[in-house]
């Protein structure tokens, strides 16, 4: 793998820290690590790369409004997206996540792209122990595990 999107949407900083763990675990493994805004994405950004790894918060029990957005908008786009590239997520919570990891997984089949079995549920209680699980997703995501 060669080129790894990290997307992220961060209100107060934690989860952004967690998305740049997660690029940083990705140029450890040799390869580069795109990293933007949510905001900041297009469809042709998901057309050249080899893996993406999106990090969201998640309030009031829900996937956050400009990662959902985000999703809309790929959705006009996704022709041009190449079809079965590996996806991750890292979603930081305060309360269960569940709703929001099988709204992220919707989005990932109607997109065709692979979901991997390692994606990551840090708690907004526990950013500094997240931080390496993130490094490490990044690396996985990588070597394909």
């Amino acid at each position: 793998m060669s080129k790894v999107l990290v997307i992220y949407q961060s209100f107060g900083g934690s989860t952004k820290s967690l998305a740049e763990a997660a690029a940083v675990g990705v140029s450890q493994s040799g390869a580069e690590a795109d990293i933007k805004d949510v905001t900041k994405v297009t469809a042709d950004d998901l057309s050249d790369v080899d893996g993406i790894i999106l990090a969201t918060t998640q309030p009031f029990q829900s996937m956050a409004g400009d990662t959902k957005k985000l999703f809309e908008q790929l959705w006009l786009g996704r022709d041009k997206i190449k079809k079965g590239t590996p996806f991750a997520t890292i979603i930081c919570y305060k309360t269960d996540p569940q709703a929001t990891q099988e709204s992220l997984k919707m989005f990932a089949d109607y997109l065709e792209l692979k979901p991997t079995d390692d994606w990551l549920t840090v708690s907004a209680d526990d950013i500094e122990a997240g931080k390496e699980q993130a490094r490490q997703l990044g690396i996985a995501i990588v070597q394909g595990d």
